[in-house]
């Protein structure tokens, strides 16, 4: 408790130090949790992704019904595959027809219909991975009926793309950041400490001991970063609440997007680890 009482009146006295070390820690907090959230929702995006996928399977002029029952039950078969479809040429031209509308004076050019029967292959939504996605398309691709599969793939290869360079990215960020909040409160209990040097001359003559004497600036480290990560989700929130809010508003596309209420809770359990752990390399080597 008199190791608290301590803590407590050196920050209060050290106000604008404190505060400075506390806005920082606030700000730096906050960018790693801005990455890690968009990091979080291309995770989220991404795993939408296959059942968003409609694999298109086209098969070769004059296969036969057996064959067309073959290739229906092969791709059934698959644990990837939700739904199987079979477009018919008649139906897939009279679908082109209702999509051109007005133009569909284009088609009157050909005297046979120039499409082909099909399937459309709807993907899982759950435990489904892009490897697994293209397994699938290349055991249909390898079958005789088939003439070609159209599923997206150049879309499907960036958004993975995406997905990994973020994450390195957002590795990176976070381990730059998690060392620069560490150097901070590493700096300012560091500063305190000689700051009070005569004080903690006395207390050893008295015979302190090195807990007794260290306690007070572990407890000032934790406080500098609990309180700076509350200012970090602080910051998070009125992010949320007055920038990603309006996004959505104005460019529905963004609806996915969301913050884990998790993190505002987080950080300033971050914020506490990282002053503590700040002040432990501080005070490490000293004498004292």
């Amino acid at each position: 408790m008199f190791s608290l009482r301590l803590a407590l009146q050196s920050v209060i006295k050290e106000k604008w130090m404190s505060l400075l070390s506390m806005l920082s820690i606030g700000v730096m907090l906050f960018i790693l949790v801005s990455v890690a959230v968009i990091v979080y929702n291309v995770e989220k995006l991404t795993a939408r992704l296959p059942e968003r996928l409609t694999v298109m399977v086209i098969l070769k002029d004059g296969v036969t019904s057996e064959e067309n029952k073959a290739v229906l039950a092969a791709i059934k078969a698959e644990p990837t595959v939700k739904v199987v479809t079979f477009v018919s040429k008649e139906k897939a031209l009279d679908e082109l027809r209702r999509s051109l509308k007005k133009d569909d004076f284009i088609l009157k050019g050909f005297a046979d219909n120039p499409l082909f029967d099909s399937f459309d292959v709807k993907i899982k939504s759950e435990g489904v991975r892009v490897d697994d996605v293209k397994r699938l398309i290349q055991k249909i691709k390898s079958m005789k009926a088939v003439d070609d599969v159209e599923y997206g793939e150049a879309l499907m290869d960036s958004v993975y793309a995406l997905k990994s360079g973020l994450r390195a990215l957002g590795l990176s960020i976070g381990i730059v950041f998690v060392c620069s909040v560490t150097f901070i409160c590493y700096t300012t209990v560091k500063i305190l400490f000689y700051r009070h040097k005569e004080e903690i001359e006395v207390y050893k003559l008295l015979g302190a001991t090195r807990w007794f004497v260290r306690a007070p600036f572990f407890i000032e480290g934790s406080i500098i970063g609990i309180f700076g990560g509350v200012m970090g989700s602080g910051m998070l929130m009125g992010f949320y609440y007055y920038f990603l809010r309006k996004l959505v508003a104005d460019i529905p596309m963004f609806a996915f997007m969301s913050i884990p209420v998790q993190f505002m809770y987080l950080l300033p359990a971050v914020g506490m680890l990282l002053g503590l752990g700040g002040s432990v390399l501080a005070l490490g080597r000293l004498k004292y």
